[in-house]
């Protein structure tokens, strides 16, 4: 569909008013677990499934709704999610037990998956192509904007209650009127069923392996391997599949699909191990965190725009060279210095998140523009998906793994021996990043056709 400038102009924006509540709603309810576990009396480990279970049916919603997409327009779904969202904000907001907690995360899961899928597959289908750079960067930038506001916007509201967040959440709801004017109005398509069955097999996969890694079961590993065998023989036998394999046919968006999960695993990584090393090995509380986090945060913001820009202008292969250039520097130093001063640490930081922030504008306009327009819901959808994925499992293994705290590190310029733990899951990263520059000259400088 055809949108003047003007209206691509009020998309984007907002899109950058929807797709923070995204990320807070998530970072800032980490801040909040020891609280509730204190309320409700209940184990650490039980806490922990007031995130995990949001970001389980987030990695479905993704799917499903870039598949609902196709099907039913995008100003319904939206209004949809964010309706549903709210629901399951009040329900959290007012819940007396743990169970009626985790009910309203469910809730505010379904609703909220709306909105990074829908975030994908907007520009997919309104933004013309050789502004949909600058438009993703714009997005991306508020993304990591968010994920740094949401740690210190849950403690300030925590300070009061937890259940503050939930009613910070709620606000959302004034984006409703927005959403009506500014999303054009598609006419809804013949519509397709969903194999709710795959989708099971798809979660009983996800929780399965999740777990194996969370308590090193082996059972549970051979289990999530069997789940996932029964899935991909539903989807050859399934009339409607719940993941169309004739996607993974084109080479770009494979490679986009590689690069992308990459990307947002050593991401999602740093914003987790960083805190946790912060608090560990310089004995620093959340509110010193938040700001030494911030520099990241803020030049990535405002570098944003123009790492998007000169995706359009120079292409995918010039700005991933640069994003991978940046980040194999950012985890080096990471990796060197952990342990030395804390301002070098956050110094450091601004090499990997303006890496990210240039690279992931970059790989979903390439994925985007390598769709035919009539699977651009689904394959942003699926896109969205193994984004998600990445980051459940990349983060359990990351968990797991600054578990052993008595390790030496491998990094041989390593300064510091007594960080050895975060030094090696930053050196972790780094391999990932040189993982990343492989699959760059595979598909890009090495192959005979032009992908770019």
């Amino acid at each position: 569909m055809n949108v003047s400038i003007a209206e691509e102009t009020r998309i984007v924006r907002l899109l950058c008013f929807l797709v923070p509540f995204a990320i807070i709603n998530s970072y800032m309810l980490n801040v909040a677990l020891p609280d509730i576990a204190r309320e409700f009396e209940i184990s650490p480990s039980t806490t922990s499934w007031v995130v995990t279970i949001s970001g389980i049916i987030s990695a479905l919603g993704a799917l499903i709704y870039g598949k609902l997409a196709d099907y039913y327009g995008i100003r319904n779904l939206a209004t949809f999610g964010v309706l549903l969202f709210s629901i399951g904000s009040l329900l959290c907001f007012f819940s007396s037990n743990y169970s009626l907690l985790i009910v309203g995360r469910i809730i505010q899961g379904i609703g909220v998956s709306s909105i990074p899928s829908l975030a994908m597959t907007i520009p997919a289908r309104y933004i013309a192509e050789e502004r949909r750079g600058k438009a993703m960067g714009i997005i991306t930038s508020v993304m990591a904007f968010a994920g740094v506001i949401g740690p210190i916007l849950g403690g300030i509201l925590t300070g009061f209650h937890w259940r503050y967040l939930f009613l910070f959440s709620l606000s959302i709801i004034l984006t409703l009127p927005f959403i009506q004017k500014w999303l054009p109005n598609e006419v809804p398509k013949q519509k397709e069923k969903i194999d709710i069955f795959s989708a099971g097999l798809l979660v009983a996969f996800i929780v399965s392996l999740m777990e194996s890694i969370t308590l090193l079961n082996y059972w549970l590993l051979v289990l999530s391997l069997v789940f996932f065998v029964l899935f991909l023989l539903r989807q050859k036998k399934s009339s409607y599949p719940f993941i169309p394999f004739h996607l993974f046919h084109h080479t770009s968006y494979r490679q986009g699909m590689f690069m992308g999960a990459l990307n947002m695993a050593t991401n999602f990584g740093v914003f987790l191990v960083t805190p946790l090393f912060l608090s560990e090995v310089y004995g620093l509380n959340g509110y010193w965190i938040g700001l030494l986090i911030a520099p990241a945060a803020a030049v990535s913001a405002l570098l944003g725009k123009y790492g998007g820009s000169l995706t359009d202008r120079k292409g995918n292969r010039y700005v991933l060279t640069i994003s991978i250039i940046l980040l194999s520097i950012g985890f080096l130093l990471l990796s060197t210095f952990a342990g030395y001063t804390s301002w070098s640490i956050s110094i450091f930081l601004i090499f990997t998140e303006v890496g990210y922030i240039f690279m992931q504008p970059s790989i979903t306009k390439l994925v985007s523009s390598r769709l035919p327009k009539e699977h651009s819901g689904i394959g942003m959808g699926v896109y969205g998906l193994s984004n998600f994925f990445t980051i459940a499992v990349s983060g359990t293994i990351i968990t797991k793994a600054i578990e052993y705290t008595k390790v030496s590190s491998l990094n041989p310029f390593a300064i510091s021996r007594e960080s050895g733990v975060y030094s090696n899951v930053y050196l972790f990263f780094f391999l990932l990043t040189l993982l990343n520059l492989l699959f760059l000259y595979k598909f890009m400088y090495k192959s005979e056709k032009k992908m770019i």
